[in-house]
């Protein structure tokens, strides 16, 4: 369970809300010092207190035992990890004399609220009902996540260049990652290789496949060509139609309604456009011609359109290494002792 990733979520759109679960049973904890940061200490108590959303997320979903422990462990090293950088960026803050406004805090959660479609009552509400986080601590996340926010904003300020190569790049980027979780409907030809066949065989079939895919890129009906040479029978007789399939990095939802196609397949299928056809490709026993019949249309229009996304993505990116170094910096330069 990669609990780093899921801090990273959770901060990011201060998620908590989706922690839900039984409070566990309390129990008897010994007060000690598990990190000292410059001049200031974290406690037990105060690693525990925060670890309480993810404790319950563990208890959900990792069975009793060895495998839960080892969840509980690694998830409170991560924390403590994360509890450390905060300290960190809360000193750097103090020294260049950086607040956080509750006006800035209301800001934050109204743009929260309007994100989700809902309002600031309604969204605090969810997050005390689904996680037991009171609205002081929810908004302590909120204030924390808006401190960063603004030392790193400080911190880049003037030295944000993104040119217009990063931008189209970006776009291409988003284009094949949308396309990998985006429904395709493909058809095929399949040419079935005999166990034991002779070279000369082989090289008739991949011949064979060549000329389909050919006369099929030439406008030759793909239907008609599937019911005459494929040797699978299941979808000979509608044209080689394999019906609407779903990528394998489509999400859960989505691809549970739907079959999937070996990864070899999709690969293949995976730069082409409605009405392409693809090269044979070799599929276990069988060479493969593939045509595209059509795909979900993707919700890019065209760059200009995409740009202020592209954007936001390429800032946002850019803010993630800046934070990075910065947190190295701040570690070079502060006494951190973590006592795990």
């Amino acid at each position: 369970m990669r609990f780093r990733r899921l801090f990273g979520v959770v901060s990011a759109a201060i998620g908590l809300a989706v922690l839900a679960a039984p409070t566990p049973a309390a129990a008897v904890v010994v007060e000690r010092v598990v990190a000292v940061v410059g001049d200031e200490a974290i406690l037990l108590s105060q690693l525990r207190r925060r670890g309480e959303p993810f404790q319950r997320l563990i208890i959900k979903q990792v069975p009793i035992g060895a495998q839960r422990a080892a969840a509980e462990s690694q998830m409170y090293r991560d924390l403590l990890g994360k509890m450390v950088e905060e300290e960190l960026e809360e000193q750097a803050a103090a020294k260049a004399k950086i607040t956080i406004t509750a006006e800035e805090i209301d800001n934050a959660l109204r743009t929260l609220a309007a994100q989700q479609g809902t309002s600031v009552a309604e969204l605090v509400r969810a997050v005390e009902d689904k996680s037991g986080l009171t609205e002081v601590a929810y908004r302590e996340e909120v204030r924390r996540q808006v401190l960063e926010g603004k030392m790193l904003s400080l911190r880049v300020k003037g030295r944000i260049r993104i040119t217009e190569e990063e931008v189209r790049s970006t776009y291409q980027r988003s284009l094949r990652e949308e396309r990998e979780r985006r429904d395709y409907r493909p058809a095929w030809v399949v040419l079935r290789i005999l166990p034991g066949s002779s070279p000369a065989a082989l090289a008739e079939r991949q011949a064979l496949a060549e000329d389909i895919a050919r006369r099929a890129r030439a406008g030759e009906d793909f239907a008609a060509l599937a019911a005459k040479f494929s040797d699978d029978s299941g979808t000979r007789e509608i044209g080689g139609d394999l019906k609407v399939r779903a990528p394998q990095k489509a999400p859960a939802a989505i691809a549970g309604r739907r079959q999937v196609l070996a990864r070899e397949l999709e690969d293949a299928i995976a730069t082409l456009e409605p009405n392409d056809v693809s090269a044979p490709t070799r599929y276990g026993d069988a060479i493969v011609v593939i045509k595209l019949l059509s795909r979900q249309p993707s919700r890019y229009t065209d760059i200009e359109a995409a740009r202020p996304e592209m954007m936001q993505r390429l800032q946002n990116e850019l803010l993630v290494k800046e934070r990075e170094l910065w947190i190295q910096d701040l570690r070079r330069r502060t006494h951190v002792d973590e006592r795990h």
